[in-house]
Protein backbone atom coordinates (compact mmCIF):
# COMPACT_ATOMS: atom_id res chain seq x y z
CA UNK A 1 0.00 0.00 0.00
CA UNK A 2 2.77 2.44 0.87
CA UNK A 3 4.61 1.64 -2.34
CA UNK A 4 1.43 2.36 -4.32
CA UNK A 5 0.90 5.65 -2.47
CA UNK A 6 4.51 6.60 -3.10
CA UNK A 7 4.09 6.14 -6.84
CA UNK A 8 0.78 7.99 -7.00
CA UNK A 9 1.78 10.85 -4.73
CA UNK A 10 5.09 11.29 -6.50
CA UNK A 11 3.35 11.68 -9.87
CA UNK A 12 0.04 13.32 -9.08
CA UNK A 13 1.03 15.60 -6.19
CA UNK A 14 4.42 16.56 -7.62
CA UNK A 15 3.44 20.18 -7.23
CA UNK A 16 4.03 19.85 -3.51
CA UNK A 17 7.72 19.04 -3.92
CA UNK A 18 8.56 22.08 -5.99
CA UNK A 19 11.21 22.95 -3.44
CA UNK A 20 14.87 22.14 -2.99
CA UNK A 21 15.74 18.52 -2.31
CA UNK A 22 19.32 18.97 -1.16
CA UNK A 23 20.16 18.21 2.44
CA UNK A 24 20.82 21.19 4.68
CA UNK A 25 24.40 21.87 5.59
CA UNK A 26 26.39 24.45 7.54
CA UNK A 27 27.54 27.67 5.93
CA UNK A 28 31.11 28.67 5.29
CA UNK A 29 31.93 30.49 8.51
CA UNK A 30 28.64 29.90 10.31
CA UNK A 31 25.16 31.43 10.15
CA UNK A 32 24.36 35.07 10.63
CA UNK A 33 21.89 35.28 13.49
CA UNK A 34 21.33 39.02 13.94
CA UNK A 35 22.91 42.36 13.21
CA UNK A 36 23.18 45.57 15.17
CA UNK A 37 22.20 48.87 13.62
CA UNK A 38 25.16 51.06 12.75
CA UNK A 39 26.10 53.76 10.29
CA UNK A 40 28.94 51.60 8.97
CA UNK A 41 26.72 48.60 8.17
CA UNK A 42 28.79 45.52 7.27
CA UNK A 43 25.81 43.33 6.34
CA UNK A 44 24.40 42.93 2.84
CA UNK A 45 21.17 41.06 2.07
CA UNK A 46 20.59 39.45 -1.33
CA UNK A 47 17.58 37.79 -2.90
CA UNK A 48 18.70 34.70 -4.82
CA UNK A 49 16.42 33.24 -7.50
CA UNK A 50 17.02 29.84 -9.09
CA UNK A 51 15.62 29.31 -12.57
CA UNK A 52 13.33 26.63 -13.96
CA UNK A 53 14.78 23.12 -14.05
CA UNK A 54 14.00 19.92 -15.93
CA UNK A 55 13.06 17.83 -12.89
CA UNK A 56 9.51 17.94 -11.56
CA UNK A 57 10.54 19.43 -8.22
CA UNK A 58 12.43 22.19 -10.08
CA UNK A 59 9.68 23.29 -12.46
CA UNK A 60 8.72 26.38 -10.43
CA UNK A 61 12.18 27.67 -9.64
CA UNK A 62 13.41 28.46 -6.15
CA UNK A 63 14.07 31.42 -3.83
CA UNK A 64 16.74 31.86 -1.15
CA UNK A 65 18.09 34.72 0.94
CA UNK A 66 21.83 35.33 1.11
CA UNK A 67 23.31 37.18 4.08
CA UNK A 68 26.89 38.47 3.81
CA UNK A 69 28.57 39.88 6.94
CA UNK A 70 32.00 41.08 5.87
CA UNK A 71 32.97 42.02 9.43
CA UNK A 72 32.39 38.48 10.73
CA UNK A 73 33.50 36.77 7.54
CA UNK A 74 30.14 35.04 7.08
CA UNK A 75 28.40 34.25 3.80
CA UNK A 76 25.25 32.20 4.38
CA UNK A 77 22.33 31.19 2.14
CA UNK A 78 18.98 30.48 3.80
CA UNK A 79 16.70 28.01 2.08
CA UNK A 80 13.06 27.26 3.01
CA UNK A 81 12.64 24.34 0.61
CA UNK A 82 14.18 21.49 2.58
CA UNK A 83 12.44 18.14 3.00
CA UNK A 84 13.47 14.53 3.47
CA UNK A 85 11.97 12.20 0.87
CA UNK A 86 13.54 9.22 2.67
CA UNK A 87 11.60 9.92 5.85
CA UNK A 88 9.65 6.78 6.91
CA UNK A 89 6.00 7.22 6.07
CA UNK A 90 6.73 10.16 3.77
CA UNK A 91 4.50 8.85 0.96
CA UNK A 92 1.46 8.42 3.22
CA UNK A 93 2.00 11.82 4.86
CA UNK A 94 2.49 13.30 1.42
CA UNK A 95 -0.85 11.94 0.20
CA UNK A 96 -2.61 13.06 3.39
CA UNK A 97 -1.28 16.58 3.00
CA UNK A 98 0.95 16.50 6.07
CA UNK A 99 3.95 18.20 4.48
CA UNK A 100 6.58 19.32 6.95
CA UNK A 101 9.43 21.32 5.44
CA UNK A 102 12.26 23.11 7.17
CA UNK A 103 14.60 26.00 6.72
CA UNK A 104 18.25 25.15 6.13
CA UNK A 105 21.44 27.14 5.73
CA UNK A 106 24.47 26.53 3.52
CA UNK A 107 27.58 28.40 2.58
CA UNK A 108 27.40 30.53 -0.53
CA UNK A 109 30.15 28.72 -2.45
CA UNK A 110 28.62 25.32 -1.75
CA UNK A 111 25.19 26.54 -2.90
CA UNK A 112 26.53 27.90 -6.19
CA UNK A 113 28.53 24.72 -6.79
CA UNK A 114 25.37 22.68 -6.28
CA UNK A 115 23.32 24.57 -8.87
CA UNK A 116 26.15 24.89 -11.38
CA UNK A 117 27.43 21.31 -11.31
CA UNK A 118 24.58 19.18 -9.98
CA UNK A 119 21.22 20.70 -10.89
CA UNK A 120 22.62 22.84 -13.74
CA UNK A 121 20.11 25.66 -13.29
CA UNK A 122 20.60 29.40 -13.66
CA UNK A 123 20.93 31.54 -10.54
CA UNK A 124 20.47 35.31 -10.20
CA UNK A 125 20.85 37.58 -7.23
CA UNK A 126 19.87 41.16 -6.42
CA UNK A 127 20.92 43.23 -3.46
CA UNK A 128 18.00 44.08 -1.16
CA UNK A 129 18.21 47.74 -0.18
CA UNK A 130 17.10 47.88 3.42
CA UNK A 131 17.84 50.30 6.22
CA UNK A 132 19.83 49.06 9.20
CA UNK A 133 16.61 48.76 11.22
CA UNK A 134 14.91 46.81 8.45
CA UNK A 135 17.90 44.49 8.14
CA UNK A 136 17.88 43.87 11.86
CA UNK A 137 14.19 43.02 11.80
CA UNK A 138 14.70 40.61 8.89
CA UNK A 139 17.74 38.91 10.41
CA UNK A 140 16.10 38.64 13.82
CA UNK A 141 13.18 36.86 12.13
CA UNK A 142 15.56 34.49 10.33
CA UNK A 143 17.41 33.83 13.58
CA UNK A 144 14.08 33.06 15.26
CA UNK A 145 13.24 30.70 12.38
CA UNK A 146 16.57 28.88 12.79
CA UNK A 147 15.84 27.89 16.39
CA UNK A 148 15.29 24.12 16.71
CA UNK A 149 11.68 24.58 17.79
CA UNK A 150 10.91 26.85 14.79
CA UNK A 151 12.97 25.30 12.01
CA UNK A 152 10.07 23.22 10.61
CA UNK A 153 6.87 24.54 9.09
CA UNK A 154 3.73 23.14 7.39
CA UNK A 155 4.37 23.43 3.66
CA UNK A 156 1.63 24.35 1.19
CA UNK A 157 2.64 24.58 -2.46
CA UNK A 158 0.69 27.79 -3.19
CA UNK A 159 0.53 29.70 0.08
CA UNK A 160 3.44 28.60 2.28
CA UNK A 161 6.47 27.58 0.26
CA UNK A 162 10.11 28.44 -0.40
CA UNK A 163 9.17 31.78 -2.01
CA UNK A 164 6.35 32.93 0.28
CA UNK A 165 8.54 32.58 3.37
CA UNK A 166 11.13 35.14 2.13
CA UNK A 167 8.25 37.27 0.82
CA UNK A 168 6.54 37.33 4.21
CA UNK A 169 9.77 38.08 6.10
CA UNK A 170 10.71 40.92 3.74
CA UNK A 171 7.17 42.27 3.99
CA UNK A 172 7.41 42.17 7.78
CA UNK A 173 10.73 44.02 7.71
CA UNK A 174 9.19 46.68 5.45
CA UNK A 175 6.17 47.17 7.69
CA UNK A 176 3.70 45.38 5.42
CA UNK A 177 4.48 47.53 2.36
CA UNK A 178 4.80 44.60 -0.06
CA UNK A 179 1.40 43.15 0.75
CA UNK A 180 -0.16 46.60 0.82
CA UNK A 181 1.09 47.27 -2.72
CA UNK A 182 0.29 43.94 -4.38
CA UNK A 183 -2.57 42.33 -2.47
CA UNK A 184 -5.23 44.39 -4.24
CA UNK A 185 -3.70 43.98 -7.73
CA UNK A 186 -5.00 41.05 -9.76
CA UNK A 187 -2.48 38.91 -11.58
CA UNK A 188 -5.07 37.90 -14.17
CA UNK A 189 -4.07 34.28 -13.69
CA UNK A 190 -5.24 31.33 -11.62
CA UNK A 191 -3.05 28.81 -9.89
CA UNK A 192 -4.17 26.22 -12.47
CA UNK A 193 -2.49 28.34 -15.16
CA UNK A 194 0.87 27.75 -13.48
CA UNK A 195 0.21 24.05 -13.07
CA UNK A 196 -0.58 23.71 -16.78
CA UNK A 197 2.21 25.97 -17.95
CA UNK A 198 5.04 24.39 -15.98
CA UNK A 199 4.00 20.77 -15.36
CA UNK A 200 2.22 19.73 -18.56
CA UNK A 201 5.43 18.60 -20.25
CA UNK A 202 5.10 15.51 -18.05
CA UNK A 203 1.88 13.87 -19.33
CA UNK A 204 1.28 11.81 -16.18
CA UNK A 205 1.67 14.74 -13.79
CA UNK A 206 -0.06 17.23 -16.08
CA UNK A 207 -3.10 15.04 -16.68
CA UNK A 208 -3.32 13.94 -13.06
CA UNK A 209 -3.18 17.46 -11.61
CA UNK A 210 -5.59 18.90 -14.16
CA UNK A 211 -8.14 16.22 -13.27
CA UNK A 212 -7.57 16.02 -9.52
CA UNK A 213 -7.35 19.72 -8.60
CA UNK A 214 -10.72 21.35 -7.93
CA UNK A 215 -12.19 24.83 -8.33
CA UNK A 216 -10.05 26.23 -5.50
CA UNK A 217 -7.17 26.61 -7.99
CA UNK A 218 -9.34 28.37 -10.60
CA UNK A 219 -9.97 31.69 -8.88
CA UNK A 220 -7.94 34.65 -10.12
CA UNK A 221 -5.15 35.35 -7.67
CA UNK A 222 -3.59 38.65 -6.63
CA UNK A 223 -0.02 39.58 -7.37
CA UNK A 224 0.70 39.01 -3.69
CA UNK A 225 -0.50 35.41 -4.07
CA UNK A 226 1.38 35.09 -7.37
CA UNK A 227 4.65 35.59 -5.52
CA UNK A 228 4.47 31.91 -4.62
CA UNK A 229 6.24 31.59 -7.98
CA UNK A 230 9.90 32.61 -7.43
CA UNK A 231 10.37 34.47 -10.76
CA UNK A 232 7.29 36.58 -9.97
CA UNK A 233 8.54 37.32 -6.47
CA UNK A 234 11.75 38.62 -8.02
CA UNK A 235 9.90 40.62 -10.69
CA UNK A 236 7.49 42.35 -8.32
CA UNK A 237 10.13 43.17 -5.71
CA UNK A 238 12.28 44.68 -8.46
CA UNK A 239 9.40 47.04 -9.23
CA UNK A 240 9.18 48.31 -5.63
CA UNK A 241 11.02 51.37 -4.39
CA UNK A 242 13.35 51.16 -1.44
CA UNK A 243 11.63 52.46 1.69
CA UNK A 244 12.91 54.35 4.70
CA UNK A 245 11.99 53.47 8.27
CA UNK A 246 8.79 55.51 7.96
CA UNK A 247 7.61 53.51 4.94
CA UNK A 248 8.31 56.32 2.47
CA UNK A 249 10.26 55.89 -0.79
CA UNK A 250 13.94 56.68 -0.45
CA UNK A 251 14.82 59.89 -2.32
CA UNK A 252 16.63 59.52 -5.62
CA UNK A 253 14.45 56.76 -7.05
CA UNK A 254 16.36 53.94 -5.36
CA UNK A 255 14.68 50.55 -5.91
CA UNK A 256 14.21 47.77 -3.37
CA UNK A 257 16.28 45.39 -5.52
CA UNK A 258 19.24 46.38 -7.65
CA UNK A 259 22.67 45.19 -8.73
CA UNK A 260 21.49 42.14 -10.66
CA UNK A 261 24.18 39.46 -11.02
CA UNK A 262 23.92 36.22 -12.94
CA UNK A 263 25.77 33.85 -10.64
CA UNK A 264 25.21 30.74 -12.76
CA UNK A 265 24.83 31.40 -16.47
CA UNK A 266 22.63 28.62 -17.82
CA UNK A 267 19.33 28.66 -19.76
CA UNK A 268 15.98 28.03 -18.11
CA UNK A 269 14.38 24.72 -18.95
CA UNK A 270 11.67 25.10 -21.63
CA UNK A 271 8.09 25.49 -20.46
CA UNK A 272 4.68 26.06 -22.01
CA UNK A 273 1.05 25.04 -21.88
CA UNK A 274 1.20 21.72 -23.68
CA UNK A 275 -1.61 19.22 -24.12
CA UNK A 276 -0.95 16.71 -21.35
CA UNK A 277 -3.84 14.53 -22.57
CA UNK A 278 -2.31 13.64 -25.92
CA UNK A 279 -0.71 10.40 -24.68
CA UNK A 280 -4.01 9.11 -23.27
CA UNK A 281 -5.81 10.10 -26.47
CA UNK A 282 -3.32 8.11 -28.56
CA UNK A 283 -3.22 5.08 -26.28
CA UNK A 284 -7.00 4.72 -25.93
CA UNK A 285 -8.33 6.59 -28.94
CA UNK A 286 -6.52 4.66 -31.67
CA UNK A 287 -7.82 1.20 -30.60
CA UNK A 288 -11.36 2.57 -30.33
CA UNK A 289 -11.04 4.19 -33.77
CA UNK A 290 -10.06 0.86 -35.32
CA UNK A 291 -12.91 -0.80 -33.44
CA UNK A 292 -15.41 1.42 -35.22
CA UNK A 293 -13.62 0.86 -38.55
CA UNK A 294 -13.83 -2.89 -38.04
CA UNK A 295 -17.47 -2.67 -37.03
CA UNK A 296 -18.28 -0.73 -40.18
CA UNK A 297 -16.68 -3.56 -42.13
CA UNK A 298 -18.65 -6.14 -40.18
CA UNK A 299 -21.88 -4.29 -40.83
CA UNK A 300 -21.08 -3.93 -44.52
CA UNK A 301 -20.38 -7.63 -45.00
CA UNK A 302 -23.55 -8.68 -43.18
CA UNK A 303 -25.50 -6.23 -45.30
CA UNK A 304 -24.07 -7.75 -48.49
CA UNK A 305 -24.91 -11.23 -47.27
CA UNK A 306 -28.47 -10.26 -46.37
CA UNK A 307 -29.23 -8.50 -49.68
CA UNK A 308 -28.03 -11.27 -52.00
CA UNK A 309 -30.08 -14.32 -52.76
CA UNK A 310 -28.55 -17.79 -52.94
CA UNK A 311 -28.99 -17.84 -56.73
CA UNK A 312 -26.54 -14.92 -57.00
CA UNK A 313 -23.70 -16.86 -55.44
CA UNK A 314 -21.32 -18.67 -57.81
CA UNK A 315 -20.38 -21.15 -55.14
CA UNK A 316 -18.96 -21.50 -51.70
CA UNK A 317 -15.72 -19.65 -52.51
CA UNK A 318 -17.32 -16.21 -52.47
CA UNK A 319 -19.33 -16.96 -49.36
CA UNK A 320 -16.32 -18.45 -47.56
CA UNK A 321 -14.26 -15.35 -48.39
CA UNK A 322 -16.91 -13.06 -46.94
CA UNK A 323 -17.39 -15.34 -43.97
CA UNK A 324 -13.66 -15.35 -43.19
CA UNK A 325 -13.51 -11.57 -43.59
CA UNK A 326 -16.51 -11.21 -41.31
CA UNK A 327 -14.98 -13.34 -38.56
CA UNK A 328 -11.59 -11.64 -38.87
CA UNK A 329 -13.12 -8.20 -38.52
CA UNK A 330 -15.19 -9.34 -35.54
CA UNK A 331 -12.07 -10.55 -33.77
CA UNK A 332 -10.16 -7.39 -34.71
CA UNK A 333 -13.01 -5.35 -33.26
CA UNK A 334 -12.96 -7.49 -30.14
CA UNK A 335 -9.24 -6.99 -29.67
CA UNK A 336 -9.34 -3.23 -30.31
CA UNK A 337 -12.24 -2.71 -27.93
CA UNK A 338 -10.56 -4.84 -25.28
CA UNK A 339 -7.23 -3.01 -25.50
CA UNK A 340 -8.75 0.46 -25.45
CA UNK A 341 -11.27 -0.39 -22.74
CA UNK A 342 -8.71 -2.04 -20.45
CA UNK A 343 -6.38 0.95 -20.56
CA UNK A 344 -9.23 3.43 -20.13
CA UNK A 345 -10.67 1.47 -17.19
CA UNK A 346 -7.31 1.48 -15.42
CA UNK A 347 -6.91 5.23 -15.92
CA UNK A 348 -10.53 6.18 -15.12
CA UNK A 349 -10.69 3.86 -12.12
CA UNK A 350 -7.42 5.23 -10.74
CA UNK A 351 -8.52 8.86 -11.17
CA UNK A 352 -11.93 8.13 -9.66
CA UNK A 353 -10.40 6.33 -6.69
CA UNK A 354 -7.89 9.12 -6.10
CA UNK A 355 -10.62 11.75 -6.16
CA UNK A 356 -12.68 9.91 -3.57
CA UNK A 357 -9.69 8.96 -1.41
CA UNK A 358 -8.31 12.51 -1.50
CA UNK A 359 -11.66 13.94 -0.53
CA UNK A 360 -11.97 11.55 2.39
CA UNK A 361 -8.41 11.24 3.71
CA UNK A 362 -6.23 14.08 2.41
CA UNK A 363 -5.74 17.53 3.87
CA UNK A 364 -5.09 18.87 0.39
CA UNK A 365 -8.32 20.86 0.13
CA UNK A 366 -7.48 21.56 -3.52
CA UNK A 367 -8.33 17.89 -4.13
CA UNK A 368 -11.77 17.86 -2.46
CA UNK A 369 -15.29 18.22 -3.99
CA UNK A 370 -14.05 17.61 -7.52
CA UNK A 371 -16.43 18.05 -10.47
CA UNK A 372 -14.49 15.47 -12.50
CA UNK A 373 -16.21 12.76 -10.45
CA UNK A 374 -18.91 13.09 -13.11
CA UNK A 375 -16.41 11.53 -15.54
CA UNK A 376 -14.22 9.18 -13.54
CA UNK A 377 -15.65 6.65 -11.08
CA UNK A 378 -13.85 4.19 -8.79
CA UNK A 379 -16.13 1.47 -10.18
CA UNK A 380 -14.62 1.96 -13.65
CA UNK A 381 -12.06 -0.66 -12.65
CA UNK A 382 -14.82 -3.22 -13.37
CA UNK A 383 -14.36 -2.54 -17.07
CA UNK A 384 -10.88 -4.09 -16.86
CA UNK A 385 -12.65 -7.46 -16.69
CA UNK A 386 -14.78 -6.65 -19.73
CA UNK A 387 -11.75 -5.49 -21.71
CA UNK A 388 -9.72 -8.52 -20.70
CA UNK A 389 -12.53 -10.90 -21.76
CA UNK A 390 -12.82 -9.13 -25.10
CA UNK A 391 -9.08 -9.51 -25.81
CA UNK A 392 -9.11 -13.12 -24.63
CA UNK A 393 -12.02 -14.03 -26.88
CA UNK A 394 -10.33 -12.33 -29.81
CA UNK A 395 -7.15 -14.35 -29.28
CA UNK A 396 -9.18 -17.55 -28.93
CA UNK A 397 -11.31 -16.58 -31.93
CA UNK A 398 -14.32 -17.13 -29.77
CA UNK A 399 -17.68 -15.34 -29.85
CA UNK A 400 -19.56 -16.07 -26.65
CA UNK A 401 -22.79 -14.53 -25.54
CA UNK A 402 -23.22 -13.50 -21.89
CA UNK A 403 -26.66 -11.83 -21.75
CA UNK A 404 -26.33 -10.60 -18.15
CA UNK A 405 -22.86 -9.18 -18.78
CA UNK A 406 -23.92 -7.60 -22.07
CA UNK A 407 -26.93 -5.86 -20.54
CA UNK A 408 -24.92 -4.73 -17.50
CA UNK A 409 -22.15 -3.26 -19.64
CA UNK A 410 -24.63 -1.45 -21.86
CA UNK A 411 -26.49 -0.08 -18.82
CA UNK A 412 -23.25 1.10 -17.17
CA UNK A 413 -22.03 2.67 -20.42
CA UNK A 414 -25.35 4.47 -20.77
CA UNK A 415 -25.01 5.86 -17.24
CA UNK A 416 -21.58 7.24 -18.07
CA UNK A 417 -22.83 8.92 -21.24
CA UNK A 418 -25.75 10.45 -19.31
CA UNK A 419 -23.32 11.68 -16.62
CA UNK A 420 -21.13 13.29 -19.30
CA UNK A 421 -24.12 15.06 -20.86
CA UNK A 422 -25.25 16.24 -17.41
CA UNK A 423 -21.76 17.54 -16.61
CA UNK A 424 -21.60 19.52 -19.86
CA UNK A 425 -25.06 21.00 -19.17
CA UNK A 426 -24.18 21.96 -15.58
CA UNK A 427 -20.94 23.56 -16.76
CA UNK A 428 -22.70 25.60 -19.45
CA UNK A 429 -25.36 26.75 -16.97
CA UNK A 430 -22.68 27.91 -14.53
CA UNK A 431 -23.36 25.41 -11.77
CA UNK A 432 -19.86 23.91 -12.12
CA UNK A 433 -17.29 26.61 -11.35
CA UNK A 434 -14.31 24.32 -11.76
CA UNK A 435 -12.37 24.69 -15.02
CA UNK A 436 -13.25 21.32 -16.48
CA UNK A 437 -13.44 22.44 -20.12
CA UNK A 438 -10.11 20.95 -21.12
CA UNK A 439 -10.86 17.69 -19.34
CA UNK A 440 -14.24 17.43 -21.07
CA UNK A 441 -12.81 18.25 -24.50
CA UNK A 442 -9.89 15.83 -24.24
CA UNK A 443 -11.06 13.07 -21.92
CA UNK A 444 -14.84 13.39 -21.68
CA UNK A 445 -15.39 13.11 -25.42
CA UNK A 446 -12.89 10.25 -25.65
CA UNK A 447 -14.70 8.50 -22.80
CA UNK A 448 -18.01 9.03 -24.58
CA UNK A 449 -16.68 7.24 -27.68
CA UNK A 450 -15.31 4.41 -25.55
CA UNK A 451 -18.63 3.89 -23.79
CA UNK A 452 -20.42 4.09 -27.14
CA UNK A 453 -18.05 1.38 -28.39
CA UNK A 454 -19.00 -0.75 -25.37
CA UNK A 455 -22.67 -0.19 -26.13
CA UNK A 456 -22.35 -1.24 -29.77
CA UNK A 457 -19.84 -3.96 -28.97
CA UNK A 458 -22.44 -5.70 -26.81
CA UNK A 459 -25.22 -5.49 -29.38
CA UNK A 460 -26.30 -8.42 -31.51
CA UNK A 461 -24.64 -7.52 -34.78
CA UNK A 462 -20.98 -7.57 -33.88
CA UNK A 463 -19.12 -8.98 -30.94
CA UNK A 464 -21.99 -10.89 -29.36
CA UNK A 465 -24.27 -12.09 -32.18
CA UNK A 466 -27.09 -14.42 -31.32
CA UNK A 467 -26.16 -16.42 -34.35
CA UNK A 468 -23.27 -16.60 -36.78
CA UNK A 469 -23.20 -15.04 -40.23
CA UNK A 470 -25.87 -15.70 -42.77
CA UNK A 471 -25.89 -19.36 -43.78
CA UNK A 472 -24.13 -20.20 -47.09
CA UNK A 473 -26.28 -20.78 -50.17
CA UNK A 474 -27.13 -24.36 -50.89
CA UNK A 475 -25.47 -26.03 -53.85
CA UNK A 476 -27.63 -26.89 -56.84
CA UNK A 477 -27.18 -30.59 -56.21
CA UNK A 478 -28.21 -30.17 -52.59
CA UNK A 479 -31.27 -28.23 -53.60
CA UNK A 480 -32.31 -31.00 -55.99
CA UNK A 481 -32.17 -33.52 -53.23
Amino acid sequence: MRKWLSTISGAVLALAISGHAAAAGFPDGGAVSSVASSSDDPVEIYLMTVGIGDQIYARFGHTMIRVVDSRRGQDAVYNWGMFDFADPGFALKFFQGILIYRVGVQGYSRTIEHYRNYEMRPVWQERVNLTAAQKKKLLDRIAWNMRPENVRYPYQYFTNNCATKPRDYLDEALGGAVKSKYDAESSGKAWRWYVRHYLNDNPVVGLGLDVLMNSDVDRKISRWDEMFFPPKLREYLMNMPALDDNGQPVPGGKMLLDGTEELVRLPDAPSGDRNSFIVAQILFGIPVFFFFVAMIGVGGIRRILSFNTPEQWTGRIAWNTLDASHRLLVHVAQACLGIGLTGWALLAGTLGTLQVASWMFSRHTDLHHNANLWLFWPTDFLFVLVGWRSVRNALRRSIKRRPILSHSVRFYSGLHVMALITMVALRNMGFIQQDVDRVIQNMGILGGFIYAACWFGMMDFGLNPKAGPVAPPAQVGDAAQ
